[in-house]
């Protein structure tokens, strides 16, 4: 036999059979498989229960948290009268969360309200004229929270002076720019009523979120009986739009979180203590009596929006 012989015959020898090749990738991807099901695995237990927090703790009945917001404003409050808030860096007004959130408030709130409701919603019904009357509630906040706001300033201008004899008349603007010394008068807390305002608002939203994600179990339910084509192209439409709104809702508890942080801010180093316990129960005034005496179940009118739960 010759050398070329023997190579060929020891070449053919030694070449895997397409079973034995096969084996190695066949075990990489079921151990890639199984390394991917553990992580979606701890991704939804990680998911459930950070919904859970936010259902169970952030967003909790509304007694609980206006227990817990006059608590931080009165316990916050004593400590600046006291002299005992510590100095730092949220007593500045120029900090960051001073002036990118709260000041900006009001606009934080409605950019994660409105997708949310409106999603929300779109979930359960397909009337854009009922959708509509569930974010007319935003709109009515948005008018009392303008309002009001506005009142409290013009009210702290006319009852302010200017500590110079010759500037007495002018505003607190004037004075200020003139490098004179401004003398407060009613200066009642816009930041007390934007942040408690809005944490009341948020929490009464976010009872519509069971509704949404209930209709979403149960259109799974109906692509997995039926089978249809048309069923899962809107199984899919509806489960892009249910991680929309959990990652909605964990933002909304997030702000929660932010805000009564602020109002614990405001509280120790700025404003008296009697104006900020004004303006966190006029706050309160306004919350109760829209979704508790304005707001009616199952509203057909743009006079009487809907509540959240419809």
């Amino acid at each position: 036999m010759s050398t070329d012989e023997s190579n060929n015959d020891t070449t053919k020898y030694r070449r895997p059979s397409p079973i034995q090749s096969k084996q190695p990738s066949t075990e990489n991807s079921k151990d890639g498989e199984s390394t991917t099901t553990i992580l979606c695995d701890v991704c939804h237990i990680i998911r459930d229960l950070v919904l859970f927090f936010c259902r169970r703790i952030i967003f909790g009945p509304p007694i609980f948290k206006l227990l817990v917001s006059f608590t931080i404003i009165i316990i916050g409050s004593m400590l600046k009268s006291l002299g005992l808030a510590p100095t730092s860096y949220f007593s500045l007004k120029t900090n960051i969360f001073n002036t990118y959130f709260a000041k900006l408030g009001w606009g934080w709130t409605m950019g994660l309200l409105i997708p949310f409701i409106y999603l929300t919603y779109i979930t359960t019904c397909s009337h854009y004229q009922i959708i509509t009357r569930h974010l007319v509630r935003l709109l009515i906040a948005t008018g009392v929270w303008f309002i009001i706001t506005y009142l409290f300033v013009n009210v702290e201008a006319h009852t302010g002076l200017c500590k110079h004899e010759t500037m007495r008349g002018v505003s607190r603007k004037v004075c200020v720019s003139g490098g004179y010394e401004w003398q407060e008068g009613y200066d009642f807390s816009g930041h007390v009523f934007l942040l408690l305002y809005a944490i009341l608002i948020i929490n009464e939203e976010v009872k519509s979120y069971d509704k949404g994600t209930n209709k979403v179990d149960q259109a799974n339910k109906v692509v997995h009986e039926s089978g249809d084509t048309l069923s899962n192209i809107n199984h899919e439409y509806l489960n892009i739009v249910s991680k929309i709104i959990q990652i909605n809702y964990v933002l909304l508890a997030a702000l929660t979180i932010l805000w009564e942080f602020m109002i614990l801010s405001t509280a120790l180093y700025f404003h008296h203590t009697l104006h900020k316990i004004i303006a966190a129960s006029v706050a309160v005034f306004f919350w109760y009596i829209t979704y508790y005496v304005w707001y009616r179940p199952n509203s057909s009118s743009f006079l009487y929006p809907s509540s959240p739960k419809d």
